[in-house]
């Protein structure tokens, strides 16, 4: 047996089964605040609107997760394992990245100066010019949220999550969402 509460409506339930109609009823009335749903509808939301728009100013193929690894990357360059703690991720899954946006001309490779086993990663000028365009297509869409619930709703949703993730809150949570000095 699996006991359920659902806080939006004061209401606890109990099943017996997996598709107990009772739960089943209150999940199709709750569905549409669950914070995971909405959470990734609009992640879903803004990605495809960026990647869109990235097109459509000459960068096709872009993906959201390009932006965000070279976002990552410090004006004089940056080594793949600091680029893989920014990023929270493996150093495989760096490796994997690198080749794919390398090949699109944004990043290019320099030896480090220091560890003979380091190459440094470093924006090219169209990696620049990816970023600029990012930023201002980010502006574009944020002024579009605006439009539609006012600035202080978006400034108050976007200094809430930036709490959730830089103090990391869930007291239980095993992901990392920042870098740990």
């Amino acid at each position: 047996m699996h006991r359920g509460s659902f806080p939006e409506k004061g209401v606890s339930i109990t099943m017996k089964q997996k598709f107990d109609p009772a739960f089943f009823e209150l999940f199709q009335k709750t569905k549409e605040r669950n914070l995971f749903r909405l959470t990734k509808r609009f992640n879903l939301l803004i990605s495809q609107k960026l990647e869109l728009k990235m097109a459509e100013h000459g960068f096709p193929g872009f993906k959201i997760v390009y932006y965000g690894f070279l976002a990552n990357l410090d004006l004089n360059g940056t080594i793949s394992s600091d680029l893989s703690a920014r990023l929270c991720v493996t150093k495989q899954a760096i490796s994997k990245m690198t080749k794919e946006i390398e090949s699109l001309g944004f990043i290019k490779f320099f030896p480090h100066e220091t560890d003979g086993r380091s190459s440094v990663i470093q924006l090219t000028e169209k990696g620049e010019e990816l970023l600029v365009t990012g930023m201002t297509i980010s502006q574009n869409i944020r002024q579009e949220l605006v439009e539609i619930v006012g600035e202080p709703a978006i400034d108050q949703m976007i200094s809430t999550l930036k709490l959730i993730l830089d103090e990391n809150v869930l007291s239980d949570s095993k992901i990392r969402t920042t870098k740990k000095a």
